[in-house]
This record gives C-alpha cells, structure tokens and sequence, in this order.
C-alpha cells in the first residue's frame, strides 16, 4: 500500500520510546487523540492497543514488538485487515533510520473498497514517520540533547 523511510538525530532508546509507550504515540499519529494499553502493561507482543480518534476507538493488536528493532501493529475492521511494520536501523552517530510499510486487505465484499480505504490510509497516514521525527527531534532539543 504505501511504504515511508525517514532519518531521526536521536538515540535510538528515544526512538522507540516515542514509537512504542502508548502516552506517546498519539503525538505523532495523525487523527488520534489518544492511545491505550487496553490492559495497561507496556507494549509487547499479543497486547492490545486502543485508539481514539475521529470520534471513535479503535484496537489494534501488537502482533509483533522486537524492542528496538521492530513493531507490528494490526487491525481487523469490517472485512479490512490493516498491517503496519515499523522498524529501526540505528546509524553510527545517533542517527536512527526508521522505516514504516503499511498493508491493506480485504475479504468478501469488502474486496470491492480496497482501492479507496488504501487511499484514505496513505493520505492519512504517510505523515506519520514525519511526524514522528519531529516530535522525537523537539524533545531531544528542549532537553539540550538526549543522553544515552
């Protein structure tokens, strides 16, 4: 469906902590006001997340967490399976490539949208990693820099 790649100068401990703790990841998701552990225990794989946003709540299965190298998050929505595959290459100089691949299926009738739900979710979505760099780089220089 879509597939993003961005830089971040930050250490890559930082990196997924914005990526992963739930307090965190609505600051950098378009559309979502908030995030959740539905049982309230740190992200790992098979938890549960729950989203808010554009009026309704939403979870999403943690299907796979590799602490620093790798998150998966998955939905299931009305016949549509949605996959978003994050991973981290840390760089030599505290630099941290990270990488978003966001998939869409559909069974059934549902079939029959996926051209426009894919479209809906790259227009919303493609920012993200954007975002995300952003909202990693301010932190780390209001704190005068992070130290790993």
């Amino acid at each position: 469906m879509f597939s993003a790649r961005i830089d971040i100068r930050a250490p890559a401990n930082e990196v997924w902590r914005h990526l992963s703790d739930p307090a965190l990841m609505a600051s950098w998701m378009p559309g979502i006001t908030s995030v959740r552990s539905c049982d309230g225990a740190p992200v790992r794989t098979g938890s549960c997340l729950a989203y808010t946003g554009r009026g309704r709540e939403s979870l999403v299965t943690v299907i796979d967490s590799d602490p620093g190298v790798r998150l998966v998050l998955g939905s299931e929505n009305n016949g549509f399976t949605a996959t978003y595959i994050y991973a981290m290459t840390p760089g030599d100089d505290d630099t941290v490539t990270v990488s978003l691949d966001a998939t869409c299926t559909a069974r059934g009738i549902a079939r029959c949208a996926v051209p426009i739900v894919r479209a809906m979710i790259r227009k919303a979505d493609r920012w993200q990693l954007a975002y995300l760099k952003g909202v990693v780089e301010r932190a780390r220089d209001a704190q005068g820099g992070y130290r790993a």
